[in-house]
């Protein structure tokens, strides 16, 4: 994969860091269930402030109760990627020149003047988040960092010292020659309707490119670890649902998958390399699906490995490493043993989905017209909307989420109605 450091000067990985913790938008959570110490995934948004006033803290705006259960506040990790940024890329997620950083720490409900700090910061670049029902009880909160990680150029992943990082000023600092090889950011096929959930749940998965691998750390004891993988669910119809995916033997998660196989693969419809493969105009509105998939990593076997790197050869042309047996350092292919399904995909709360249900589901198949992106409510069809709330008012209900379809008819007149024709 790559030969050698070439390890940028401190000050430019802060820099760096800086730059990619302002640029994104969104992220995933990880952290470790109370009780049984499994990791659990989520998808949030964040900001750190408004354009071009960066303050490298992390700001999120979550219901009330996000961290009721942990009063003294939320051990977690949260993995940005520099390939939520490229959508005309010419770098794969898992190249180490694509920016990767893991802030850990803890998640606490904000008081006094970070409040309204808070607010202006996620306003400023969720504008959405100034209409969300008063009645779900969204509060700010921070992030209190203790460790930042970050990988951004060959030579290994490492810690940035929080008074460099806090010290520094954002800008893109690691430097890439253009690709030669097409980019591996292809049009998607056109979402299932909404009614059916667990194939709208396989084709999130299907177009995936990355993911964050949530495991339980060895480095910090009692502390989720969170970090950008590649994956590749199949190709076309041998699409299976269950990801494969390389972990490098240097890297922290395969510490944690050697000491404690339990892992959670959390995806966003947001992280889709396609634009035009899905709409999320806000990754934290539920209907930007997102999906976290709970069980054990497992290390293929002999047939299995061949099967991961023709996977890998058609998803990851920009990686060919991942094809042909994996970094210089060495490591191993996992793919998961599946547990449990959380699938978001619209207003009410996760969706009731099995695994059963999940593996059951058919491969997606229908494909997009390079030229002709689909749109997800429909092309031209003012009335696409309205059919989706009747699709899933049943669920709506069952979830008492009274508040919620009033949202979705008010996002529905300001959104839809204004720039479609009927």
């Amino acid at each position: 994969m790559f030969s050698g450091s070439s390890r940028l000067p401190r000050e430019e990985i802060a820099q760096n860091a800086r730059w990619l913790v302002h640029q994104t938008t969104w992220g995933y959570l990880t952290t470790l269930d109370a009780h049984t110490k499994v990791p659990v995934g989520d998808t949030l948004s964040f900001s750190d402030g408004a354009l071009d006033h960066s303050t490298g803290r992390f700001f999120f705006y979550v219901m009330g109760d996000y961290t009721a259960a942990a009063p003294q506040g939320l051990p977690c990790a949260f993995t940005l990627s520099q390939a939520s940024l490229m959508h005309n890329a010419t770098l794969d997620p898992e190249d180490p020149r694509c920016a990767k950083l893991t802030a850990s720490g803890i998640l606490r409900k904000s008081e006094g003047e970070d409040v309204q700090l808070g607010k202006e910061a996620l306003f400023a670049r969720h504008p959405q988040m100034k209409h969300w029902p008063a009645s779900h009880h969204f509060a700010v909160h921070e992030l209190q960092l203790s460790e930042v990680w970050m990988i951004d150029m060959y030579g290994g992943g490492e810690n940035i010292s929080l008074d460099v990082f806090w010290a520094a000023q954002p800008r893109h600092t690691t430097p890439w020659a253009a690709s030669s090889r097409s980019s591996v950011l292809q049009p998607g096929s056109k979402p299932p309707p909404w009614s059916q959930l667990a194939d709208r749940a396989r084709w999130l998965v299907a177009h995936s490119v990355w993911a964050a691998l949530g495991t339980s750390s060895v480095r910090r004891p009692g502390m989720a670890w969170g970090n950008v993988r590649s994956v590749a669910d199949g190709v076309g119809t041998n699409s299976t649902g269950l990801p494969m995916l390389y972990v490098p033997t240097p890297d922290p998660s395969s510490a944690d998958l050697a000491a404690d196989a339990r892992a959670v693969l959390t995806m966003s419809e947001a992280g889709l390399p396609a634009p035009g493969s899905g709409s999320c105009g806000e990754t934290e509105d539920p209907i930007c699906a997102r999906i976290t998939l709970s069980g054990r990593l497992r290390v293929l076997n002999a047939t299995e490995l061949l099967d991961a790197e023709e996977r890998m050869k058609v998803k990851h042309p920009l990686a060919p490493w991942l094809a042909t047996g994996g970094a210089h350092t060495g490591g191993q292919y996992f793919t998961i043993e599946l547990e449990n399904i959380t699938f978001l995909d619209f207003y009410g709360g996760p969706s009731n989905l099995t695994v059963a249900q999940y593996l059951a589901a058919a491969a997606p198949q229908e494909t997009c017209s390079r030229n002709r992106p689909m749109r997800r409510f429909g092309t031209g069809m003012g009335h696409s909307m309205l059919k989706l709330i009747q699709e899933r008012m049943s669920h709506i209900a069952r979830k008492q989420c009274i508040p919620c379809i009033a949202l979705c008819i008010a996002l529905y007149r300001q959104t839809y109605l204004s720039k479609m024709p009927l």
